[in-house]
């Protein structure tokens, strides 16, 4: 009787326990910001990302496979034990895969996983690897697999830690001839090399490859490469603060040797920030490999304050014989606040490789935005062989007509409001009206000086509490950009707040100390669309006051 009324029970606990598991998969977005990297250097906080989609809970099932379980007795949670092995055991098992919600250490061995596999990462879940002395490693590998889906994993390379100074090729996420693999708001930070690679494996390029709203932080050699694809969409990447080993480039096209091609590639809504180079292209290596084609559309690049915006290169050609043909279209880029040139070009005709340029807009960084005539002369830079052969720089009729920036005024925001403060017109020409258009909130200000600007009034004054800004506007797209400073809370987790734009949470539990330090400066830069006539932005509090120092509003 015992026997039978426990068989009865079990499937209605499983039950309570599933839904248990799946009530608590809430994940947080890391904001796509202006980060100090003095801090980031030394800081141990996993990144959050958004919460799953009902499409990602779908994919955790009853006959997934919790990890958890698969631990040793007495396991840790805290990511100072290596389960390399452990873990390694469940790849090969099981098809469907919940990683737990605490970091896991990995060693320098990586985890290799086979085809036909769905892995989900709760909330609080991260990879993180032992440091290493090697000159290469791929904490998450996919060799020759193919149906592959990763939910939001979390990948902490060794950057920071490495026990070496030689090598170049420490990767987050590798895909090495995969085909038919989707990965989903992927996170991967401070890898001795790129965060994520794809690229060939025993001659056979990767296929099929999507890739959606990646966080890709502080990697040594590129955010993202693509080495070897035929058929890649990479949508709405965030890429900061590639620097360390050349090319440093937020995204890169980089084919290794003659036998690789990169064609069928769409990237869409890229922003590249503080990188070496924000978007970087390189074809040369495909030079004596017979006909060879690359493909790839960029659309909507935005790339703010990397020494360079965009970097083409390639050689002479090599007397082989062999053409390489196609095109990298590069559609409406913005590239802002580049220290050196928007773009630097340095192709020495490639046969029949084009690169077009529609409608780019550039700004230096005094914030002018060039006229015509000085884009192009920007664009152009560094040309030599075969100039007009290439490429091809493009206006429509709605691109912005300036004359000169040496007469012009600086871009002229819809609204600009300097929140909690008074009216200031900033070093670059912005005039920021006194705090209006809010409900709520209380405001407080500092005399103290601001580190990372020279516009201090901007970032001395703050509303704070749960407040909101509502602007009537025209429907259509806006680009915001939010200015932030920590003017009171002296320590990580004192304050953590989200803020919501049109009904939207475009940025989650932001800890403005722990991405910046005190009294220092940031801004977040976002694009909404508005369709009923009001721009509204909400502030809401998780731990003490949310808080703004400033903003502006610019009609896209």
């Amino acid at each position: 009787m015992k026997l039978k009324l426990i068989k009865n029970l079990l499937p209605i606990c499983f039950s309570f326990f599933l839904i248990f598991v799946l009530n608590s998969c809430k994940k947080d977005d890391s904001p796509q910001i202006n980060v100090n990297s003095a801090i980031h250097k030394t800081s141990t906080r996993s990144l959050k990302i958004n919460s799953l989609a009902a499409s990602d809970l779908s994919l955790v099932t009853s006959s997934s496979f919790y990890l958890e379980k698969a631990l040793p007795s007495g396991y840790v949670k805290d990511g100072s034990r290596d389960y390399t092995d452990v873990i390694q055991g469940v790849l090969l098992t099981y098809n469907n895969i919940v990683f737990p919600g605490f970091p896991i250490l990995i060693n320098e061995k990586g985890l290799d996983i086979p085809s036909n596999r769905t892995i989900t990462f709760l909330e609080g879940s991260e990879i993180r690897l032992k440091p290493t002395s090697s000159d290469g490693y791929g904490m998450l590998k996919m060799r020759n697999a193919s149906n592959v889906t990763l939910v939001e994993p979390v990948l902490k390379g060794d950057r920071f830690q490495h026990l070496g100074t030689t090598g170049e090729f420490g990767m987050g996420i590798a895909i090495y001839g995969g085909s038919y693999i989707t990965i989903l708001k992927p996170q991967c930070r401070e890898m001795w090399g790129d965060g994520i690679y794809v690229g060939v494996e025993n001659g056979v390029i990767s296929k099929n490859i999507t890739i959606k709203n990646a966080t890709l932080l502080y990697n040594r050699r590129d955010g993202f490469t693509a080495a070897a694809v035929d058929g890649l969409l990479l949508e709405s990447p965030y890429v900061a603060f590639s620097n360390g080993t050349k090319p440093m480039a937020g995204i890169a096209f980089e084919p290794n040797n003659k036998s690789q091609e990169v064609k069928n590639v769409i990237i869409n809504n890229p922003r590249t920030q503080e990188c070496g180079t924000g978007m970087f292209i390189d074809v040369g290596n495909l030079m004596g490999g017979g006909q060879k084609k690359v493909s790839v559309t960029v659309n909507n690049h935005i790339d703010i304050k990397s020494t360079i915006g965009m970097k083409a290169y390639s050689r002479i050609q090599d007397g082989s014989g062999s053409t390489i043909q196609g095109d990298f279209k590069i559609v409406n880029p913005k590239w802002s606040g580049n220290s050196t040139k928007a773009i630097q070009t340095i192709l020495y005709g490639i046969n029949d490789v084009h690169l077009i340029i529609q409608d780019p807009i550039v700004v230096n960084t005094s914030n002018y935005q060039l006229a015509k005539t000085e884009t192009i002369s920007y664009l152009t830079y560094k040309l030599n062989i075969n100039q007009t052969a290439w490429r091809d720089i493009t206006f429509s009729a709605n691109w912005p007509t300036i004359t000169s920036t040496t007469t012009s005024s600086p871009i002229s925001p819809l609204y600009a409001i300097n929140v909690g403060g008074a009216a200031y017109t900033s070093s670059n020409g912005i005039a920021y009206k006194a705090d209006q258009s809010y409900s709520g909130g209380s405001t407080y200000q500092t005399t103290n000086t601001i580190a990372n600007t020279t516009d201090d009034p901007l970032y001395q004054n703050e509303r704070n509490g749960n407040f909101s800004y509502s602007l009537p506007v025209a429907n259509g797209i806006y680009e915001i950009t939010l200015k932030f400073c920590e003017v009171y809370q002296t320590s990580i987790g004192k304050r953590i707040f989200d803020t919501s734009i049109e009904g939207v949470e475009q940025i989650s539990n932001i800890d403005v100390y722990a991405n910046a330090g005190q009294f220092t400066a940031f801004d977040v830069v976002k694009s909404v669309q508005v369709s009923d006539g009001n721009l509204n932005m909400n502030f809401i509090s998780n731990i003490n006051n949310a808080q703004l120092c400033a903003f502006y509003v610019v009609k896209k």
